[in-house]
């Protein structure tokens, strides 16, 4: 039988990262199967809480890195450990947050891929109302130097005017992160609500990376993320390299998970301002090693 592999990127939310591991052994029923929870330098003792609480569940591994190695280079500690101790023909990477509740998930996920065979899926990701709709992120994104530098721009711009606003109006005011904002897919380049399923598989995508799907097709060309940047812009990378290494980037709707989306963000920043601060500041260093990234690919 054809194993699958799940590595759950953990920092500092131990307990969410043990929901989406329990919620993985309550629901499917395939028999080879691992997960992989990697503890990413949270320093609160989740390495230890996880790796007490999975102590008897054999189908459980808790690694850990000594330092935040970032997302990247976080997801990719893990599925080197997965492909290292079971040599899986699938790799689920998923954040913490993520709730798998589809019994069929793992065989729907090698039915796909025996009749499409995709390097990288992306599922119908929902939110926790069911409203919101994750996927596909963009149906099509054409990356350019001048877009890529005009995103820089854009996203140091905001930057600074949530700086500027945090030290004008104060923490009091900066709002906070109890309700989120609908989610949103780009279409024709417009930016529209994600608050109907996409009901066709569609091909050549971005996807959320919020949970991805990687088979042996991917392992073929790149050994995980690509590890130039700390937090965000991944997905887009991964779509970008994928492109041009002519790799499957496939959505379907067959599979589904729950995202119950910022849960880490909400540990660390209780207040939006803050939140955005972060946001924007770490997309632009990582928007600045796309670019260089880009550099090598568009002479």
């Amino acid at each position: 039988m054809r194993t699958i592999c799940y590595v759950i990127l953990n920092y500092k939310t131990y307990e969410e990262a043990a929901a989406c591991a329990e919620s993985i052994l309550s629901t499917q029923t395939w028999k080879n199967m691992h997960i992989v929870i990697v503890d990413n330098g949270s320093g609160n003792g989740s390495e230890e809480w996880l790796a007490e609480h999975f102590i008897d569940e054999k189908r459980v591994r808790v690694t850990a890195s000594g330092e935040n190695l970032g997302f990247a280079r976080g997801n990719n500690l893990g599925i080197r450990y997965a492909r290292e101790h079971y040599d899986p023909d699938l790799i689920v990477a998923a954040n913490s947050d993520i709730l798998f509740e589809q019994p069929d998930f793992c065989e729907r996920l090698f039915e796909i891929y025996d009749r499409k065979p995709y390097a990288i899926l992306g599922a119908d990701v929902v939110d926790a109302t069911r409203t919101q709709h994750f996927n596909p992120v963009a149906e099509k994104r054409s990356y350019t130097l001048n877009y890529m530098r005009k995103q820089i721009v854009s996203s140091w711009i905001r930057a600074m005017s949530y700086r500027m606003s945090r030290l004008f109006l104060g923490k009091k005011n900066g709002g906070d992160l109890s309700r989120g904002t609908g989610a949103t897919r780009e279409v024709d380049g417009e930016a529209v609500a994600a608050d109907s399923r996409v009901g066709e598989e569609r091909e050549g995508v971005l996807l959320h990376g919020c949970c991805l799907v990687f088979s042996r097709d991917f392992f073929k060309v790149y050994d995980g993320f690509w590890e130039g940047t700390f937090l965000y812009a991944e997905e887009e990378i991964l779509y970008y390299l994928a492109a041009k290494s002519g790799l499957r980037m496939l959505y379907s709707p067959e599979v589904t998970c729950i995202h119950k989306e910022a849960v880490t963000t909400r540990k660390l920043y209780g207040d939006v301002c803050d939140a955005k601060i972060f946001y924007y500041t770490q997309i632009t260093k990582s928007y600045r090693a796309f670019l260089g990234l880009m550099k090598k690919y568009e002479k």
